[in-house]
């Protein structure tokens, strides 16, 4: 039991030193923001994140003093070494063995969440390129309706076309026609002028002639 006690007074010493070290450093940190009040200090700490620094190192390291294991004469051991008993060997296997297995398991989970993060990103770029797909295909579906509503304008462009055509087709014969009857019209015009004519030239020979008997006449009169 002596040997433990040892044991636990040099575990005890070195948590003490270790404890005079951070209240060394936490002195130090102070007096050194006292002095650099001007200065606005940056938590670059990310939320969740292990933290391990060389001066965290220490203290996360269990009690080792390897000056008390030293030996000056190998075939005569002495007492002050530290000891366990066979049943402090048995119970702290056991529980370095259990912590031991705690820990595999411990990783194994972080392995296993380290590829669900990994398989997470994958879903992630793999749902992004289904949407830039569905996207694309929308703009087809647009290009396609805009060609169906361009060529339903064609078509009714065509239909008018046709519409047009005949229509041309119409007025040119009308045209023709109706150019014919008035020429027609222009022409029984200027046969009953020739007509009216005629008849004033026969009528004023009628009347020369009516003249000229009608003197002859009143010359044998006188």
């Amino acid at each position: 039991m002596a040997k433990i006690n040892t044991t636990k007074a040099a575990a005890i010493a070195v948590a003490e030193k270790l404890a005079g070290r951070k209240q060394n450093s936490t002195f130090s940190t102070n007096s050194t923001s006292t002095t650099s009040s001007a200065t606005i200090p940056i938590d670059s700490r990310i939320p969740g994140l292990l933290t391990v620094t060389p001066d965290l190192v220490p203290g996360m390291m269990p009690p080792f003093q390897p000056n008390q294991y030293h030996i000056s004469d190998p075939l005569n051991p002495p007492e002050t070494l530290p000891q366990a008993s066979q049943s402090q060997l048995d119970k702290g296997m056991k529980i370095y063995e259990g912590s031991t297995r705690a820990l595999k398991l411990t990783g194994a989970a972080l392995d296993l969440t380290r590829e669900k993060f990994t398989v997470i990103g994958k879903h992630s770029k793999a749902f992004g390129a289904g949407i830039q797909a569905a996207t694309e295909i929308e703009k087809v579906k647009g290009n396609y309706l805009d060609y169906l509503n361009q060529k339903e304008v064609t078509t009714q462009k065509s239909v008018v076309l046709d519409v047009n055509q005949v229509k041309t087709v119409a007025d040119t014969s009308i045209s023709v026609h109706s150019k014919d009857e008035l020429n027609q019209k222009l022409l029984q015009a200027s046969i009953k002028a020739e007509e009216s004519r005629l008849k004033t030239v026969e009528s004023q020979g009628k009347l020369s002639s009516f003249k000229a008997q009608l003197g002859d006449y009143i010359e044998v009169k006188q």
